[in-house]
């Protein structure tokens, strides 16, 4: 079965903080969302738009490429 794509985004997030080391502030800032919405797409729940999502994966890819191996795709 496909994973979704909130799950998808909270893998990503913790593959994320892992390999920087950031606390959840740091990482809102990076990703240029607010800390209770960065709280909620950890935990697979809260409704990220399209462009939230973009914001999200385009900044993780640039910054650390390789967290992109440690989630398997959806």
């Amino acid at each position: 079965m496909a994973k979704s794509i909130n799950r998808y985004i909270s893998e990503l997030l913790e593959a994320y903080q892992e390999a920087t080391r950031k606390t959840c502030t740091e990482m809102a800032l990076d990703f240029d969302i607010t800390l209770s919405n960065l709280y909620l797409y950890q935990n697979g729940k809260g409704n990220p738009r399209a462009k939230t999502i973009d914001k999200i994966v385009n900044r993780a890819e640039e910054e650390r490429p390789d967290v992109f191996h440690a989630v398997s795709r959806w």
